[in-house]
């Protein structure tokens, strides 16, 4: 596995520590409220720091424990964010309380349906697994739907993105038939854009766990993890963060995979080993 600079390692716990401690306090200062930002985009935030302190400390050598509470908080900062907009029994719920018409955006005490989009659920989704969380990946998976303001992205995105929810709530066909349609689509014009490829890669390693079949899972999976080291961190410029080290994507769905009963056969210096489900 390639070694992070510890220096780097330091920097990174110290700075998401200090970021989560932050928000504590502006949340019990009432900042946010003063301020007029949407609650939900704290704890999307906060979800984010979370998940991005599990992987410093994993790197860092820490315990299983340890880092596998960092990426479960994580994923619980993501459920809140989703009950808010759709729980009608969660005291922060929001979800009938929309921004005005002329609003630039949400405001505290309003929903923000951006918040609540497919790439929000995927990265919630990946920061339960990463923390082999299955309970809290379910429950995502559970409260995961289309957005109210009728707004959809991409339809191999969206696709995927319900494809994900259904392999954890076991509901496999349903998924498996999502994922059909896009391989068939990519089948008759192959990706070509970065975007394109990572919903190729993610959408065949997927429907491998999905079919239950070990050899396509695993093909997809090292499709993705190739075309993540060579073209996306480049194209993000992700050099020098802990996402030089650890594909999310490709461990998550390696712990779904190892879940359901498959073997992951695939090396690869961004699918550690210490982060797979044992």
């Amino acid at each position: 596995m390639k070694r992070a600079d510890q220096e780097d390692i330091d920097h990174w716990i110290e700075v998401k520590l200090k970021t989560i401690q932050q928000s504590e306090d502006d949340y019990k200062t009432g900042w946010y409220k003063e301020q007029d930002i949407p609650m939900q985009s704290v704890y999307s935030g906060t979800a984010m720091n979370y998940a991005g302190l599990g992987r410093a400390r994993f790197l860092n050598g820490e315990s299983p424990e340890r880092f596998r509470h960092e990426f479960s908080t994580a994923g619980k900062c993501m459920v809140k964010c989703f009950k808010m907009a759709y729980d009608l029994t969660d005291p922060d719920y929001v979800g009938d309380k929309p921004k005005p018409p002329k609003a630039p955006s949400a405001g505290y005490g309003q929903v923000d349906w951006s918040e609540v989009m497919e790439t929000i659920a995927i990265d919630g989704f990946n920061y339960c697994l990463l923390g082999a969380d299955f309970e809290t990946a379910r429950e995502l998976a559970y409260w995961y739907q289309d957005r109210k303001d009728g707004k959809k992205m991409e339809a191999d995105v969206n696709r995927y993105t319900y494809a994900y929810k259904y392999a954890l709530l076991n509901k496999l066909k349903e998924g498996q038939r999502l994922l059909e349609k896009t391989l068939q689509e990519y089948a008759a014009k192959p990706p070509k854009t970065t975007a394109d490829m990572n919903y190729f890669t993610l959408s065949m390693t997927l429907y491998g766990i999905l079919k239950l079949d070990e050899a396509l899972f695993n093909e997809g999976l090292a499709l993705q993890l190739k075309f993540y080291k060579k073209s996306y961190i480049p194209a993000e410029d992700l050099w020098g963060t802990p996402y030089e080290y650890i594909c999310d994507h490709a461990v998550a769905l390696s712990n779904l995979a190892l879940d359901a009963g498959l073997q992951v056969t695939v090396e690869h210096d961004l699918l550690p080993k210490g982060l797979l489900k044992q």
